[in-house]
């Protein structure tokens, strides 16, 4: 139970640290203060409180497909809350690389509240399976120790992973430097697309397709480095069609987005 509790609580955390780690490299990269965390954190804390209290209710929902058509309302809403967040970021690379003065701020304006949102929403979905995964063993003795301490120290792992990753892309400097969280933010953007896919085809809301490979032989999925990629680029060992067409759109959105936003610039 405990090496379960780590792994769990590994990946929800991951996830959420990711997301928040490459955000927060573009802002101070475009001489913007992170203002807006504490904020998207608060809110998607709340929000998560809420949505674990009423997760029974929630799933009862359509047919008892409520949490899976929620979820995926979730992810499929922190990928349109990038798609403008990467056109401000185009903007924001173009005014970098002209060496304006605070550069790329006046094209960033509104990126604080798009952050926040997306904070929000994915502290929401992740955090939410934290609190009914905790709840699920509260009161039961022995148990309930071994998941407290796992669940310590997967989301320590967690975090680590997240301020490893922003001490790694802060010093990034440069055009081709600040593209990198870019490209992260598009592989967060198919896999937040992808896994609403999912969900829906697990609500029977749409067709899974073929799977396109397997490879759970050379890297099982629920292994430490199959969830760390999961979390950073949606790695799955034997995703479907259905799957890889919605990762793809996710990418390329976030990706076309940013070069349209260098062009308007």
């Amino acid at each position: 139970m405990l090496l379960t509790s780590v792994l769990l609580i590994l990946q929800e955390t991951l996830e959420a640290a990711l997301l928040i780690s490459m955000l927060a490299v573009v802002a101070l990269h475009a001489g913007r203060r992170l203002l807006w965390l504490p904020w998207g954190l608060v809110a998607g804390g709340v929000l998560a409180l809420v949505y674990a209290a009423n997760m029974q209710q929630i799933s009862e929902w359509f047919d008892y497909i409520g949490q899976e058509l929620t979820n995926a309302l979730l992810q499929l809403s922190i990928t349109l809350v990038l798609v403008p967040l990467a056109w401000m970021l185009g903007r924001g690379l173009t005014a970098a690389a002209a060496a304006a003065p605070r550069p790329g701020a006046a094209a960033l304006s509104g990126y604080g509240l798009l952050c926040a949102l997306a904070v929000m929403l994915a502290v929401t979905r992740e955090g939410a399976e934290i609190l009914v995964f905790l709840g699920g063993f509260l009161g039961q003795g022995e148990q309930t120790q071994a998941v407290l301490v796992g669940s310590g120290i997967g989301f320590g792992i967690g975090v680590s992973v997240g301020l490893l990753l922003f001490s790694a892309l802060l010093p990034l400097q440069g055009a081709r430097g600040r593209w990198v969280p870019v490209i992260l933010l598009a592989l967060v953007g198919g896999n937040m697309l992808s896994q609403a896919a999912l969900q829906l085809i697990q609500a029977d809301w749409l067709q899974s397709g073929p799977a396109l490979w397997d490879s759970s032989v050379w890297l099982p999925e629920h292994s430490v480095a199959g969830r760390l990629l999961y979390a950073l680029a949606g790695y799955e060992s034997s995703p479907t069609a259905t799957q890889a067409v919605c990762y793809l759109a996710g990418a390329l959105a976030i990706l076309s987005a940013t070069l349209a936003g260098r062009r308007v610039s």
